[in-house]
């Protein structure tokens, strides 16, 4: 028997007595971390369109669950400090989380935005447990460098296998570079976990001891190469800038990393010479240097008039966002509605979508992202977070917290920073496992912060212990298991749009039926792609020569997806096909000017105007196709219109208004 001094839940530190062994601690603390930090980033379904979006996060919750379930045992819960859930940075991200939720109100539709609910309620779960089992051991800063140490030694063997299985060995470009994923559905998404491992393992190699000391010094070493490799400018970005960041902190703050002015002269000469030597490398290498190559891009065009923006659109989405902003900035779109409004803004006449794609389901940078879709409050809250998190480093670097507390923040603060960066021109807030590292960097510094800081207030401690069991539990655990059933339905939905589409391909028809109508679920009427499910079930209907259910399915895929061209654009045909030309134009009208650079609905407007008697505007709506576009189809329907504009008798002229008094012709004098 000893004593330990721990806390009830959601009240004060309270001395008792416990008898759990370290080994339970341990193993315990293990289980958490190592399946959140390890096992998570391995899992996929490849029988989902996205093998690790929904099935990470069902496992998430799953798992999840189960910790919460453990972590309410009174025998457990009394070792935990739940004070720590004081600090500033978990109600802000809690807030942020209920703003997600309450922007569903807004939504045009609730269905798109359950992902990002349940990923949200995941991650802040995740900051939670972390807060309240990081001091769960002895020394847990050691043993959770370890366990991220292995987490980055997996990453990099699982992309070095790909690399040699599917390229082989050598040195090779973008392009080829792209089928590397890592386990993380793309080449940047793998590119960023990298990037956020890399902070932890450094820390590793200054303050491990042992054996454990070099393998995070190759573990380091390992990722900085890979991510090299993996030619991801977004990544690259965010090593710099993290680095940057850590090593500034050193150099205003020697002493309180124990550095001599000697070694903070050399470290400052050391990375002026790096950045030299970056440069001029850059400069002299040849013109078909894949590095060089690359990192050129960034600030030039490429002279392939075929090629993307050398920013991949992004300026382009990023404007388009910036003016969605504008139209909705109290409230937003509603979570998971940035793709179904954003074909709203298609129509303008600054942009060119002719050589990039328009499908974006995210505008790549994530803090517009939460601004489109959740307001002024939602991003407000989720910069918060980090603005409190830096106040937390900075309170633990000028407190007398041992050096490796110390380190530990500076971490920290290279990976928030390296975070933040990546959030900038990439989507890391879309992946449960990033997420995962974003609730731990949030966790480690208010869980030191909270050590050399406790937050003023913090949760009352009568009655609390037991209110917690009896409200809170309940409450997360029903939400949890609300998350998991959408995990659940998504996940066959999924499954059953893979097996619909390709029946499309192979024109099995009852086939694709079928599977479109077990793929329906209220969970979810967007796939992966953000195409309506309903519209599956709508075309496989047609094909079989039922149009009044294709008719009916496709209106319910408008309200699911309004804005989606080929939605919108085979119901006009419908219509169409059954004389009512009225919806028919209206349909295609709202196409034509969603999507100004597609010639299908200018084209099918025009032949709804020649069925309706309008020759001319059907010339005047042809003629604006360039000449280049324009297909066999359409020039014989040009010439049809100008024929029959031309054999229609002219429009009698209307009537003259009545004048007025003062304009009555008067006599001359």
């Amino acid at each position: 028997m000893h004593t330990t001094t721990a806390s009830n839940p959601l009240g004060t530190p309270a001395a008792h007595t416990t008898t759990t062994p370290p080994v339970v601690r341990q193993a315990g603390f293990l289980a958490f971390f190592g399946f959140m930090l390890i096992v998570l980033n391995g899992l996929v379904d490849n029988a989902a369109i996205d093998v690790t979006l929904i099935p990470r996060l069902l496992a998430a919750l799953i798992f999840l669950l189960v910790s919460v379930v453990v972590v309410s045992v009174p025998r457990i819960s009394r070792l935990l400090d739940f004070s720590v859930l004081g600090e500033p940075i978990v109600p802000l991200f809690a807030g942020y989380g209920l703003v997600t939720c309450g922007s569903l109100l807004v939504a045009a539709n609730v269905s798109a935005g359950f992902t990002d609910v349940f990923r949200t309620l995941a991650t802040f779960l995740t900051l939670c447990l972390c807060c309240l089992l990081l001091p769960f051991v002895p020394r847990w800063q050691e043993q959770l460098l370890r366990v991220v140490v292995v987490a980055g030694l997996v990453a990099v063997a699982v992309g070095c296998y790909e690399i040699v299985a599917k390229l082989g060995l050598g040195i090779h470009g973008r392009r080829a570079m792209e089928q590397i994923t890592g386990l993380m559905s793309s080449v940047n998404l793998y590119a960023g976990i990298l990037a956020l491992i890399l902070p932890w393992c450094l820390c590793g190699a200054v303050v491990l001891r042992g054996a454990w000391r070099p393998l995070a010094a190759v573990a380091a070493t390992a990722i900085l190469a890979i991510v090299l490799l993996l030619q991801s400018r977004a990544a690259w970005l965010a090593v710099l800038a993290g680095a940057t960041a850590a090593i500034g902190v050193l150099l205003v703050a020697p002493a309180r990393f124990n550095l001599s002015r000697r070694a903070r002269n050399g470290l400052a000469a050391a990375c002026l010479g790096g950045l030299l030597a970056l440069a001029g490398g850059i400069a002299t290498a040849p013109a078909d240097n894949f590095f060089a190559q690359r990192f050129r891009s960034i600030f030039m065009e490429s002279t392939d008039p075929a090629a993307l923006p050398r920013e991949g659109g992004r300026l382009m989405i990023w404007g388009i966002t910036s003016r969605m902003i504008a139209d909705h900035p109290l409230t937003g779109v509603g979570a998971g509605n940035f793709t179904v409004r954003l074909h709203e803004y298609f129509g303008d006449d600054d942009l060119d979508f002719s050589n990039v794609h328009t499908n974006w389901v995210q505008p790549h940078n994530d803090f517009l992202w939460v601004f489109v879709e959740k307001g002024v409050l939602g991003i407000a809250l989720f910069v918060g977070c980090f603005i409190a998190a830096f106040a937390a480093i900075r309170t633990i670097l000028r407190s007398d917290t041992p050096p490796n507390s110390r380190w530990l923040a500076l971490a920290a603060c290279m990976g928030l920073v390296s975070y933040i960066t990546l959030s900038s021109f990439d989507f890391p807030l879309e992946r449960i496992n990033h997420q995962v590292y974003l609730a731990l960097l949030l966790a480690v510094v208010t869980v030191l912060k909270h050590a050399v800081q406790p937050a003023a207030g913090g949760f009352p401690a009568s009655g609390t212990a037991r209110l917690g069991r009896l409200v809170a539990v309940p409450l997360v655990l029903a939400a949890l298991g609300l998350g998991i059933a959408y995990s659940i339905a998504a996940v066959r939905q999924e499954k059953h749009v893979i097996v619909a589409r390709k029946a499309c391909a192979e024109r099995k028809w009852e086939e694709m039926l079928a599977a479109a109508k077990r793929a329906r679920t209220p969970w979810k009427t967007l796939d992966p792609l953000v195409s309506p499910v309903a519209f599956l079930e709508g075309m496989a209907h047609v094909q079989l020569g039922r149009v009044p259910e294709g008719i009916e399915c496709l209106e319910q895929a408008r309200i699911d997806n309004p804005n989606r061209m080929y939605v919108v654009n085979n119901l006009g045909i419908l219509y169409a096909s059954t004389g009512r030309f009225d919806e028919a134009i209206e349909c295609f009208t709202l196409a034509a000017n969603r999507y100004p650079h597609r010639i299908e609905p200018f084209n099918n407007l025009a032949n709804c105007l020649l069925e309706t008697g309008h020759p001319a505007e059907a010339v005047e709506l042809l003629e604006q196709i360039p000449d280049e576009l324009l297909n066999d189809g359409i020039r014989r329907n040009l010439a049809l219109a100008r024929e029959q504009a031309a054999a229609a008798p002219p429009e009698p002229e209307e009537p003259a208004d009545e004048p007025t008094d003062d304009e009555q012709a008067r006599p001359a004098p």
